[in-house]
């Protein structure tokens, strides 16, 4: 269970694109590398966090540093998720396959 408490005020996405409020960033763990990676991100956005805490309590949201090549890893040349969208034996569009979020869009929201 992460260790911080209830806020008494929302968190803010800090990306261009999604920008939407929430009470507390969402744990992906990237199982494609070796040791898997866990990260903090946006629940709606899935975009990586660099959070900072203090007392327990999460009090700043920033983005990850990103190659300046990508405006925002919110915003999608597609929309977010369309890799789950397309049947498994289709070819995956190349704006994807540089996407730093590819292996976000293929997470699925239970």
């Amino acid at each position: 269970m992460p260790p911080f408490h209830a806020h008494d005020e929302k968190l803010k996405c800090p990306y261009n694109g999604c920008s939407k409020s929430f009470d507390k960033p969402t744990v992906l763990t990237d199982s494609s590398t070796v040791p898997r990676q866990t990260y903090y991100a946006c629940p709606y956005c899935m975009s990586k966090l660099d959070i900072t805490v203090e007392n327990m309590k999460i009090v700043s949201v920033k983005p990850t540093e990103y190659p300046t090549v990508f405006d925002s890893p919110a915003k999608c040349a597609r929309y977010f998720g369309f890799l789950n969208s397309i049947p498994k034996n289709a070819a995956i569009p190349d704006e994807c396959l540089i996407c730093p979020k590819v292996l976000q869009c293929t997470v699925r929201k239970q």
